[in-house]
């Protein structure tokens, strides 16, 4: 035989002799593998249940701070209550009291995102106000005659619209 095919039977020989040692470190790799697996699904899991936490806590404590707002005009509506009104001079009071508390809420209100819908131009707008009563009247038609309801718009969206009487064209000017 010559040296190449000696080598060849060597070969499988010591193929043989050292797959107990691929075989331990396959297992050795695999083991990494399963352990690295397992550490992964274990943070996953605590990842999924830390943001299962904070979105509870987001929806039990999302008024907070709109909640601590408030606690002024609730406490200044008391003290109108327990205060005794009697004559003019109380009645000026008390209304003085309730003007108060109308800013104080406006402000928390405004604090919040919270505004009243601008009316300034006087022109309906179905996706902001919301007729509640036709009248003929002289002039241009869609006109706002008169406010029944505020409506609010939170940031971007409508909270509720405005309630207003809204002019149409007089049967004399068809």
């Amino acid at each position: 035989m010559n040296e190449n095919e000696e080598e060849k039977q060597e070969s499988p020989t010591n193929a043989v002799e050292s797959a107990p040692e691929a075989v331990v470190n396959w297992e050795e790799k695999a083991e990494g593998y399963r352990n690295d697996y397992l550490r992964a699904l274990a943070d996953a899991e605590n990842q999924r249940k830390r943001h299962e936490k904070q979105v509870e806590d987001a929806r039990n404590y999302a008024v907070d701070r709109f909640a601590r707002e408030l606690l002024p005009v609730v406490d200044s509506l008391e003290l109108a209550l327990a205060s005794p009104v009697e004559g003019a001079e109380g009645i000026a009071q008390l209304r003085q009291g309730l003007e108060n508390t109308l800013t104080l809420f406006a402000q928390a209100l405004g604090k919040a995102g919270i505004v009243p819908i601008d009316m300034s131009e006087g022109r309906f707008d179905p996706h902001l106000h919301q007729a509640i009563a036709m009248v003929e009247a002289e002039g241009d038609a869609n006109r706002i005659l008169a406010v029944h309801q505020k409506g609010y718009i939170m940031h971007d969206r409508l909270l509720r619209p405005s309630m207003v009487s809204v002019s149409k064209a007089s049967k004399a000017a068809e």
